[in-house]
């Protein structure tokens, strides 16, 4: 409040205005606490049989489940259930601070329990496998779950659950995991020769998975414990149509700090692969159709594809084993159903890259070992295993259904506004008019919310809210959307073409003036939240606000598009007629 406006009041009066206006933000502030810890639920479901939860084993997974609980962020929160399939009780361990949002743990574990387990109960399920066989009592299959609980699982997949499975070299994780709907195809569940040496998921073969990165002067087995990791090559995605070009990784190795390069290693993982049927049908107990459906919008197919490599090494003992041979193989094989309408899945080449031992060390190693801390050894440990950390959040965002995904945008978009401020950034005022604010300002307040998500989660989420912004234009979406599955001969030659062409214009800006778009929408619409509204709060709403706003904002750019290019050619055609000249 200006001093020209206070001049007229005594000094008592004066201090009273400014308690109320203390006590006013102080109440705003407190009604947007309402909605800054209502952030969307996603439901997960972590189900192992030989690992367990226990912080103090170095195959617990616990540092996983807390990298989940501890999620950065206002937009989502995950409830998670802890299940075993043996009789080992979860509530029996010690768990980790934030435990009040382990939603429930469950010894003896079925998917075809009803107590236990429905295709509307979760959102997402993590298998960690370690087992190869089974003894359940008679007339269990012994290398498998049964049909009934296959056949749960596939339908909670076809439903748009999402599935994360994942095991170990050789055969284990083969029991839970092998015959699972589409998981199935995308791992190597079992050794690939009778020849050790050939083998390209053994335990002591020259050519086994040994990403091991030495920590000294030797290689030992341990390595797999120290403040290293191994370096992985993700798979990167571009998206140009003659005019502009723009990469990004999958969504599941996008960072805050940029792409995701580095996993913790090991000296025999799995190894990830690409199915040899993809004409396959879903058939356990009832027909549920074919394994892989066609694109919902009649584009190509989805099928499941490999979105980074790990690299072996060449001479790594790791201890004692078979000096390695050098070589690279699959680390990840994501699949994206929803294009399918169906769920998402994701397998790993292990799940050493989730448990205790590869993450936090091998606490009797002595004081000083870096092995006895693993990446809390040092400043540069630290910051791998927050891009690991951020590996596991993006693992739970990314499988999870299309309508939690759309609940994450909603609350994502209303705090950007609410909480963050972004509006307040560019703006003299937050409830100024759509109409009134030009592009350029448009597009400077989607990329203060892009940096603001980006702290979070990455550039490739943000990307993610624009393309689902534009639904309505299915024509635009496939124009920009770099992760949208095409012919693989097309890829081929864009990536030749890539290398003898220059962008003739970014067209960041105008995606970025599509989020401002509809962010200067939502602010329009609530210009000062209150609490009834807080209460009230509808995802549905919010996203239906932002997306006209967003479509206003993208016919603004493309008409700025236009002026710019024209721009551009009159000049061309200028320099072109004086050089003819």
């Amino acid at each position: 409040m200006g001093a020209d406006q206070t001049s007229h009041l005594s000094s008592e009066n004066l201090e009273l205005l400014l308690d109320r206006e203390r006590v006013d933000r102080a109440k705003w502030l407190d009604d947007l606490q309402i909605i800054r810890w209502r952030p969307c639920n996603v439901r997960v479901l972590v189900v192992a049989d030989g690992l367990d939860f226990d912080p103090t084993n170095g195959f617990g997974l616990t540092t996983f489940v807390r990298a989940l609980l501890d999620m950065p962020g206002s937009y989502v929160r995950f409830a998670i259930t802890l299940a075993h399939l043996d009789d080992i009780e979860p509530d029996s361990v010690e768990m980790m601070p934030g435990e009040t949002r382990i939603a429930a743990r469950i010894p003896n574990f079925k998917f075809d329990v009803a107590a236990h387990f429905a295709p509307d109960r979760f959102d997402v399920i993590f298998l960690f496998g370690i087992d190869s066989f089974y003894s359940r009592g008679a007339g269990y299959p012994a290398d498998s779950l049964s049909d009934a609980e296959l056949q749960a699982i596939a339908e909670f997949q076809n439903g748009g659950g999402g599935l994360f499975a994942t095991g170990d070299h050789g055969s284990l994780g083969k029991a839970m995991c092998h015959k699972v709907a589409r998981a199935r195809g995308m791992r190597l569940w079992d050794s690939t020769s009778a020849q050790n040496e050939d083998d390209q998921v053994s335990m002591d073969g020259p050519r086994r998975n040994d990403t091991n990165r030495r920590g000294d002067a030797t290689s030992e087995f341990d390595d797999q414990s120290d403040d290293i990791p191994q370096t992985i090559s993700p798979v990167f995605y571009s998206r140009r149509n003659g005019i502009f070009r723009y990469t990004f990784p999958h969504p599941l190795l996008c960072s805050p700090t940029g792409p995701i390069r580095v996993m913790p290693d090991h000296p025999h993982e799995g190894q990830c692969a690409l199915p040899e049927d993809v004409e396959a049908t879903i058939d356990y107990t009832a027909s549920l159709g074919p394994e892989y459906p066609p694109a919902s919008d009649g584009g190509a197919r989805p099928l499941p594809e490999i979105i980074s490599y790990n690299t072996v090494l060449p001479g790594t003992t790791s201890g004692g084993k078979d000096p390695t041979i050098s070589q690279t193989f699959a680390g990840i094989c994501a699949y994206d159903g929803h294009r399918a309408g169906v769920g998402r899945v994701v397998t790993d080449s292990t799940w050493h890259h989730f448990v205790n031992i590869n993450l936090v060390g091998i606490p009797t190693k002595p004081v000083g070992d870096p092995k006895r801390l693993g990446f809390l050894a040092s400043p540069t440990g630290q910051a791998h295993f927050e891009a690991i950390k951020t590996y596991y959040r993006n693992l739970a965002v990314w499988l999870s259904p299309p309508e939690r995904i759309q609940c994450m945008n909603s609350h994502f978009l209303w705090w950007i506004v609410q909480r963050e401020r972004v509006l307040e950034a560019v703006l003299t005022a937050r409830a100024i008019g759509l109409e009134k604010v030009d592009t350029r300002t448009l597009s400077l307040i989607g990329r203060h919310a892009r940096d603001v998500l980006g702290r979070y989660a990455g550039p490739c989420q943000s990307m993610r809210v624009i393309i689902d912004l534009l639904q309505a234009r299915p024509e635009l979406v496939k124009e920009i959307d770099p992760w949208i599955p095409r012919d693989a001969k097309l890829r081929d030659l864009e990536r030749v073409e890539d290398g003898e062409e220059l962008p003739l214009v970014d067209l960041q800006p105008m995606l970025e003036a599509v989020l401002g778009g509809a962010l200067v929408a939502i602010g329009e619409a609530f210009p000062k939240p209150v609490r009834k509204e807080a209460e009230s709060f509808r995802g549905d709403e919010v996203l239906s606000i932002a997306t006209r706003g967003a479509e206003v904002a993208i016919a603004r750019a493309e008409r700025s598009l236009e002026v710019t290019l024209g721009k551009a050619g009159r000049a061309l055609l200028r320099g072109g007629g004086a050089e003819a000249m």
